[in-house]
């Protein structure tokens, strides 16, 4: 890329005003939309560059991009035309589980300047998935001396949706003998039962069969079943029962193995072995519970068998049975809620820049010419853990940017701003380390690297106009430049554009023969620093491109050589200037 001046102390306030127009402070927004699980690829959310106030120019050349958490790709934006659209299968359930509130948050950034919006998809609830029984089949083992209006537990179904696409209802076969009771505490926690209708007689029917469905609240609503085997016995008429229905206990996560969780205790009014209690699970168990919990038999002691997870899983449920030792034996089950309570056992985790994080070591070019206050970087990081273990502060590091460093760094925003205006004072090359850090006890912390460049105003607009050659070419935006190689062409350029002018210069002189050195004037040839401009002269006219000063070391003369046919008086171009020594310079 070249680069052409050809303006004065004007021009060069107008470059530098627009300079100062184009930075400005990072904004944040707030959009909500609203989509349905497992809508089709393609189908549309919102419009969202035109609800976030962004031109649909802009960005490309901004580097507009989104960054979700721990979603992957189910959404995605169009480059073209501004849209959020729904990219792959969103599946509630597997998303946010049994939660009522699910949403995607994104986060959206924009560059040049920083600006970063906050973008809410809530995932609307479908009745995609029908109730479900555990088993297929559950069996109850009743005795015959049992009483009318005994009430006997059954496995109730759950359903994966929410709100009213998972309220269940159930209704019973007909039966002579039963009838269903349903105990409605809430919604989300009905016990389920068989009532005993009349007096059973082993002779007559030793077994009962029956269907339970459960029915779920969405439109249309789906159904889901599970066969019931009664299975009638004699003589133990009493089965234990427990003080309440239902517990709920506490644990820490990373408890030791072994770790009591609680003790039960149930009775049973009945004698000798029909009063003898054993401790289980209710079957059907998931093996999920069977690998992180046991039951001790005699004592009723349930205790962990290994270290449990908060972020894993916060809130286990199973059912415990106690059963008596009569013939046959009768038990009764009770719900156990385990809570895993959160220990700060994560470190915060920085995000890579691509996901909408600060990252690592991450390089970030600044103008001298910014203010105070001016965002140049943020730092993004998230935490495991929940409450306050996952409430995350920045702190900039006395060691960052030396003492008179002119950065700062959000308290919990991460963002990194000046705290003054930018001199030369300032060394090029910022290296600054934030340490994030939990409110945990104790509070665990990770250091992120940040690196600054600190460039001249002069060079701002130079950057502009890169990036926004490499916004709109396909060839330049797949190269990465680097300005020190930039550099060192120029350097190189300058010595051969040099020995051209000095090669030219000699063309054009006469031989010695011909005219004799004396009164002739000059012939000047001028190059800059970097070697991007030259002068020319002729007819009277002078033309100069390129940028930078002129430098006198870096000027050749031809005092003793006539000068070129047709080369200009230096009294008469006004672009050529002399110095009190009678040495002459080009002025640009």
């Amino acid at each position: 890329m070249v680069f052409s001046w050809r303006g004065g102390p004007v021009a060069r306030c107008l470059l530098l005003s627009l300079l100062f127009l184009a930075v400005w402070e990072a904004g944040s927004g707030q959009v909500h939309y609203l989509v349905p699980e497992e809508a089709k690829h393609g189908t549309f959310v919102g419009r969202i560059a035109e609800d976030l106030g962004l031109e649909l120019a802009e960005l490309v050349p901004r580097q507009f991009r989104v960054a979700s958490k721990g979603r992957g790709d189910l959404l995605e934006v169009s480059l073209q035309n501004g849209i959020l659209f729904v990219n792959s299968r969103i599946d509630r359930e597997e998303l946010c589980g049994r939660s009522l509130e699910c949403s995607i948050h994104l986060e959206v950034i924009v560059e040049r300047p920083l600006q970063v919006f906050h973008v809410e998809v809530e995932v609307k609830d479908i009745n995609d998935n029908p109730p479900k029984f555990l088993v297929k089949e559950q069996e109850l083992v009743v005795s015959e001396s049992r009483m009318p209006d005994s009430w006997f537990p059954l496995e109730g179904a759950s359903d994966a949706d929410t709100g009213a696409n998972s309220v269940l209802t159930y209704r019973l076969s007909y039966s002579d003998y039963f009838t269903l009771d349903v105990n409605s505490k809430n919604e989300e926690n009905k016990q389920v039962g068989l009532v005993l209708r009349k007096s059973l007689d082993r002779e007559k029917i030793p077994e009962h069969n029956l269907l339970l469905t459960a029915t779920d609240g969405g439109k249309p609503e789906l159904t889901g079943t599970v066969q019931l085997l009664v299975i009638v016995l004699d003589v133990n008429d009493n089965a234990p029962s427990f003080d309440q229905s239902e517990y709920e206990v506490r644990i820490f996560e990373n408890s030791d193995n072994g770790t009591i969780v609680i003790r039960l205790n149930a009775s049973d009014p009945d004698e000798g072995a029909n009063r003898e209690i054993s401790y289980s699970f209710n079957s059907p168990v998931p093996p999920m519970i069977i690998a992180q919990f046991a039951v001790h038999a005699e004592s009723g002691k349930v205790y962990a068998l290994q270290p449990l997870d908060h972020e894993e899983l916060e809130l286990l449920q199973f059912q415990v049975s106690a059963r008596d030792a009569g013939v046959p034996p009768l038990s009764s089950n009770m719900t156990l809620q385990v809570f895993v309570l959160d220990e700060n056992d994560n470190a915060p985790a920085l995000l890579p820049p691509g996901a909408g994080g600060g990252g690592d070591a991450v390089s970030q070019p600044v103008a001298r010419s910014v203010g105070a206050g001016h965002v140049v970087a943020k730092v993004r990081a998230v935490d495991a853990d929940s409450g306050y273990n996952a409430w995350l502060s920045y702190e900039l590091q006395p060691e960052s940017g030396g003492l008179r460093s002119p950065f700062r760094v959000g308290l919990y925003t991460g963002e990194i701003s000046t705290t003054r205006a930018l001199d030369e004072a300032d060394a090029q090359r910022q290296c600054l380390l934030v340490l994030v850090k939990d409110q945990g006890e104790p509070a665990l912390a990770s250091t992120a690297t940040v690196l600054l460049s600190l460039v001249d105003s002069g060079q701002a607009p130079k950057a502009s106009l890169w990036e926004a050659a490499r916004a709109t070419g396909p060839e330049l935006a797949l190269v990465d430049v680097n300005v020190y190689l930039i550099i060192a062409i120029c350097a190189v350029s300058s010595l051969l554009v040099l020995t051209l002018l000095l090669y030219t210069a000699l063309r054009c002189s006469a031989p010695p023969t011909q005219r004799a050195c004396g009164r002739e004037k000059p012939t000047l040839v001028c190059s800059s620093a970097v070697g991007s401009w030259s002068c020319s002269q002729h007819r009277k006219q002078r033309e100069c491109s390129g940028e930078g000063r002129s430098k006198s070391d870096l000027m050749a003369f031809s005092p003793c050589l006539p000068p070129c046919p047709g080369s200009v008086d230096v009294k008469e171009d006004p672009h050529v200037s002399s110095d009190s020594s009678g040495k002459v310079g080009c002025s640009y």
